[in-house]
């Protein structure tokens, strides 16, 4: 590094530096401002030729090396100053000789420094009171702007040439929030006074907050263009270089003013944020240090030192150094903003929601604060308050798309209305335009919408029809078990009339799945025996006990078996209640086991009078009455149950047939015929 400064020396003759805005033109600097000398001075001192690293430096360099050995802090900045002294003197103007200095004398052609306008003492002493009553209302809560403008209009009544009323209407106007005519006032008191730094630099601010950027460094370069340079006019225009992204002449016009005052904390602070955008972390974070160290608890330093922090990864430091800041200026939204960023970040949506309501306390119509603040109140679970913040923001800025955005957001997320939240989404993508990009989540968001409406759709018509099958299905079953009771009233009647053979129990036939008709065979004979009452598909064979019997499909509803004489036993006992079992082609599907459904006995002669639901004896044992929870617990088809046996089994489990309760008599037959 110090052989390469050696060089940059050789290769740049450098002058002393340009006076700062306290020193008179052409008058050399304080001894501590001064650089090396070179071949332009009006002593050329010729540099030191040597290669050798340890050769004896000359007076300057070691200067330089006491300087940063100091502080490695103060060694960064005085690099960064002499780097701009190097660029700025290739291209100054050297100074003249003292003999040509007398000999431009000599012919009159020296320019004088212009000179401000002669005022009356009137003015003046009018000019006197007005200050005081500025200063008066400064400090009151609500300023009497009037009284101040009314004092200086009567200055420049007294004497138009007074430049610094001007100024001063100026500042009024703009704190008045009326630009144009603060411009308007700025611009006359720099036509009287071009060296009135002060009203350069307001009226290039103006410029710079309306985004009119290039006017403003014009402004900035004419007022330069004078005898002095004023610092507050080559912060401003730092302050431009950097919204410009123009890091290297923000660093060096920061630099200058350092030379003049190198306690000058508004250097450090843009110098500092320059090289945080840079991303030169480190170097922000000794900048900022060492501007704390001119101006100890500067709070704009404080929030740089902060966000630097913060993108190291310090968190609690970067916190620590916000509320610093804020202790020093309450009013600092910036700081606020920071606060409230690293809150959501890391979900804490309360501390982020005072902090927007502070901001919007000092700022009602800052836009970013209010929907911070939608967002804060969305995140706490606030959700009825914060779609109500974001219709307010709605209907007071009706052009704004970001709350459309956040409404479809919550209508989508959290009130699950997909609908409200398309119309959302489409006004914000018709609001945004063509600013908005392509990869937009808002567009992901849309689709998605579109997604649940056509799913929702869906899904109601697929109810819709579910529940018009269960309705149709309900009419089926109830026809059904209509038909099932009057077949079987029909059959039970015929057989008491004409003589048969009865069960010894009428079955409900509204509870069973389906009925056999007749109820009851003789076994001395082959029997055709109807079984009705529920869609019979792919059935792969009939049982009755182990018997594997005949059938046919007469209907959809109505099967027909061929049951042989004696069961197709040699054995007569045969007497009793038969397990009809129905077996279906898919292996998956349990059969159907209607336990005790076939009654087989002896026929009995006929009775003039029908014997009594349920009535008679037989076998010696008083008649059985229909059990609730048994003969009467089979309901729609297909329903399985299990009611008869002892250790009732789980219906529809594989391998498990459904079961239905039919007859039971002591001595009946099961499945196994036994």
């Amino acid at each position: 590094m110090r052989n390469r400064l050696r060089r940059q020396k050789k290769r740049h003759p450098v002058l002393n530096p340009v006076p700062g805005p306290n020193q008179p033109a052409r008058n050399k600097p304080p001894e501590k401002h001064r650089v090396v000398p070179g071949k332009c001075s009006r002593h050329p001192i010729r540099p030191a030729k040597s290669t050798k690293r340890n050769q004896t430096m000359n007076s300057s360099d070691t200067a330089m090396n006491q300087r940063r050995a100091r502080s490695a802090v103060a060694a960064i900045v005085s690099m960064s100053v002499l780097a701009c002294l190097l660029t700025a003197c290739a291209t100054a103007r050297p100074k003249p000789s003292a003999e040509g200095e007398k000999a431009s004398k000599a012919a009159g052609v020296e320019k004088e420094k212009p000179k401000a306008p002669k005022v009356s003492r009137e003015a003046i002493e009018q000019f006197k009171r007005a200050i005081e009553l500025y200063r008066r209302q400064a400090k009151a809560r609500d300023p009497d702007y009037d009284a101040m403008i009314t004092a200086f209009e009567r200055v420049l009544e007294i004497d138009p040439k007074m430049a610094e009323a001007h100024y001063n209407l100026g500042c009024i106007y703009e704190a008045m929030h009326q630009p144009q005519k603060a411009i308007e006032h700025y611009r006359k008191a720099l036509e009287i006074r071009p060296d009135l730094g002060p009203a350069a630099a307001n009226w290039g601010a103006l410029l710079a907050r309306q985004g009119k950027l290039e006017k403003a460094l014009r402004l900035y370069r004419r007022a330069l263009s004078k005898e002095s340079k004023n610092s507050v006019v080559l912060l401003n225009m730092a302050a431009i270089y950097r919204r410009k992204k123009l890091y290297d002449d923000a660093v060096k016009t920061a630099s200058e003013v350092l030379i003049r005052d190198p306690s000058n904390v508004g250097a450090y602070r843009i110098m500092a944020s320059v090289y945080y955008e840079k991303g030169d972390l480190d170097m922000a974070h000794l900048l900022c240090l060492r501007g704390l160290k001119v101006a100890e608890g500067d709070p704009q330093l404080l929030n740089t030192l902060g966000l630097v922090l913060l993108k190291m990864g310090k968190i609690p430091e970067a916190l620590a150094n916000f509320r610093a800041a804020l202790a020093k200026a309450p009013d600092m939204l910036s700081t606020r903003f920071n606060i409230a960023k690293v809150a959501l970040d890391y979900r804490d949506f309360d501390v982020a929601r005072r902090q927007f309501e502070k901001i919007l306390e000092y700022q009602p119509n800052n836009r970013k604060a209010a929907i911070g603040l939608g967002i804060a109140l969305r995140g706490s679970g606030r959700f009825d308050e914060a779609k109500k913040h974001f219709l307010a923001l709605a209907k007071k800025w009706p052009r704004w798309a970001l709350p459309q955005y956040w409404l479809g957001m919550l209508e989508l997320r959290n009130f699950n209305n997909p609908k409200a939240a398309q119309g959302r989404f489409k006004a914000f993508i018709e609001l945004a335009g063509s600013r908005l990009s392509d990869k937009h989540p808002a567009f992901a968001l849309l689709k998605e919408c579109r997604q649940q409406i056509e799913m929702e759709r869906k899904m109601k018509e697929m109810e819709r029809r579910a529940m018009e099958e269960a309705r149709r299905q309900a009419e089926l079953e109830k026809k059904l078990a209509d038909e099932r009771a009057r077949r079987l009233d029909a059959a039970w009647k015929e057989a008491e009339e004409k003589g048969g053979v009865l069960p010894p129990r009428k079955l409900d036939a509204r509870q069973l799945p389906f009925v056999l008709i007749p109820p009851a065979i003789n076994p001395e004979k082959n029997n055709r025996i109807q079984l009705f009452g529920m869609p019979f598909e792919g059935i792969k064979n009939i049982t009755i006990g182990n018997l594997k019997v005949k059938w046919k499909q007469i209907d959809k509803y109505t099967l027909q078996i061929f049951v042989p004489k004696w069961l197709g036993l040699r054995s007569r006992d045969v007497y009793g209640p038969w397990d009809v079992a129905i077996y279906y082609r898919d292996k998956n599907r349990d059969p159907i086991v209607f336990q005790g459904g076939l009654w087989v006995g002896k026929e009995a002669p006929p009775k003039k009078k029908p014997v009594q639901k349920g009535g008679g004896k037989q076998a010696g044992k008083a008649p059985q009455k229909p059990d609730p929870a048994g003969a009467n617990a089979p309901g729609a088809a297909g329903k399985k149950a299990d009611q008869g046996a002892k250790q009732p089994q789980k219906a529809g489990e594989k391998g498990n047939p459904q079961r239905v309760q039919g007859v039971e008599q002591p001595g009946g037959r099961n499945k196994s015929g036994k």
